[in-house]
């Protein structure tokens, strides 16, 4: 089972602290999955449901208050007592649906300036009073008053960011800002400037469907050609960057193959990994907008799937610039993959030592057709029998990939699963499964047998 779809499962039923850590710990599945954004509203192209996660969105998720800061924090700063004082005929009282609406009532009074920013080097270019009637023109084709909540915002490493200060008197401590990321992942700010006065404090979360095409025509609109030239570019220096940060989430030099078609995964061992960083940095990349759709990938630390894409954890994806680079692209990957063989036999030593040598006689199952786990303690003498029944069939070493949900019993800090699979308490690393399939049943009834004789302590 996946990572992110056991985590799914975590987060619905309730687990103790500890059997939590460490299923997340020895699930954790390196393969990181590419998903379409969620629900779309009908006739916009404005996302408002659950959009992309897993372990890239958990990065970007604390990075959008970073951005927040990169994109532009110093520039406002410079920018608060750069303004006219004029008089207005503006009501602070009325009340606008959506921060949008605000804005676009008081178009007329804005100074709007624009910011891009990318994380290595901050903000890169700037260019005030651009026309503001441009924007709004553009942004009218969309319902800018569809929102996501906060938890479902993705950003990334590289935004767009319109400044609208009013220049009125009455308002001219309103501003507000439009915040773009180059997923298509947006947000609107009022007061940007820190007022003081939270009830005048808002931001709201969005997201276009068509994210890399709104991020570059918006560029088109206000940005000269060369500069967005500079903007897209990917350096060498940046790529290694990422990289190198993806080898650090795979320190056990462990891939994983992920097989679209099939749903399941291969195990494999990377070899060779600075040859193998530098022959991917020989060919020439361009940025693109998360992959979405099931290809066949690997995962080294970061996904490189075989159409050509790779994706980091920073929330940044690549894909080859020249089509003629695929092939030699693929082979590069296969050049360092060592399929890991599995199949030794396990003895009932190693079997007996899989369970945790101490005092704790409590145990958890959890029922996948539930959705929920119960917490149950139990006699020690019927566990040493449980654990010889268990030992005395025929073992074998297998991946971990071939562990999942199909009733999950922890005893002694060793999981088990009720087809026939086990991870050692006492090696995350290791996995075991049964090597006769026939022998399913049986020890399935093992399970049963031992579980008999449990007390509940704890249930939903």
């Amino acid at each position: 089972m996946k990572r992110d779809e056991y985590n799914g499962f975590l987060r619905k039923i309730k687990c103790s602290g500890e059997f939590r850590s460490r299923m997340q710990e020895k699930l954790s599945s390196p393969v990181l999955e590419m998903h379409e954004y969620g629900d779309s509203v009908s006739g916009t192209d404005v996302i408002t449901g659950r959009q992309y996660r897993g372990r890239i969105a958990a990065i970007a998720a604390s990075f959008a208050l970073v951005c927040g800061a990169v994109g532009g924090g110093a520039y406002q700063l410079a920018r608060m007592n750069n303004k006219t004082e004029e008089g207005t005929n503006i009501s602070k009282s009325v009340q606008y649906a959506s921060i949008y609406d605000f804005m676009k009532a008081n178009k007329a009074y804005f100074n709007t300036d624009i910011v891009l920013w990318e994380d290595q080097s901050g903000n890169i270019f700037t260019k005030e009073n651009v026309d503001t009637e441009k924007f709004f023109d553009y942004m009218d084709k969309f319902n800018m008053s569809a929102e996501i909540e906060k938890e479902d915002f993705t950003s990334t490493l590289r935004g767009i960011k319109l400044y609208f200060d009013c220049r009125t008197g009455e308002l001219n401590d309103y501003c507000f800002a439009f915040e773009l990321y180059d997923n298509g992942c947006y947000i609107l700010r009022q007061n940007d400037k820190g007022k003081t006065v939270k009830d005048d404090e808002r931001e709201t979360y969005h997201c276009f469907t068509d994210g890399d095409k709104v991020f570059h025509d918006i560029l088109n609109m206000y940005v000269d050609g060369e500069t967005i030239e500079i903007f897209d570019r990917v350096t060498h220096k940046e790529l290694e960057n990422e990289i190198s940060n993806g080898f650090k989430n795979n320190p056990y030099d462990k891939a994983y193959y992920y097989i679209a078609d099939e749903n399941r995964q291969e195990e494999y061992t990377l070899t060779g990994r600075e040859e193998f960083a530098n022959e991917l940095m020989a060919f020439e990349w361009e940025r693109a907008p998360i992959r979405s759709g099931d290809v066949n990938s690997y995962d080294f630390g970061f996904v490189a799937a075989e159409d050509g894409y790779m994706q980091f954890s920073s929330g940044r994806t690549y894909k080859l610039k020249n089509d003629s680079d695929l092939e030699a692209y693929n082979a590069v990957l296969r050049k360092h993959l060592i399929k890991k063989e599995f199949g030794e036999a396990v003895s009932e030593e190693d079997i007996r030592n899989a369970f945790a040598d101490d005092s704790d006689n409590e145990a958890q199952y959890f029922d996948e057709a539930e959705h929920k786990s119960k917490f149950y303690s139990f006699d020690e003498s019927d566990f040493e029998s449980f654990k010889e029944k268990v030992a005395s069939l025929e073992w074998e070493s297998c991946s971990k990939v071939e562990f999942g949900i199909d009733g999950v019993l922890t005893v002694k800090k060793c999981m088990i699963e009720r087809k026939g699979v086990l991870i050692p308490a006492n090696n995350s690393f290791s996995c075991y499964k049964l090597k006769n399939e026939s022998d399913i049943p049986e020890f399935r009834k093992i399970v049963d047998g031992f579980m008999e004789s449990f007390e509940e302590i704890q249930g939903e």
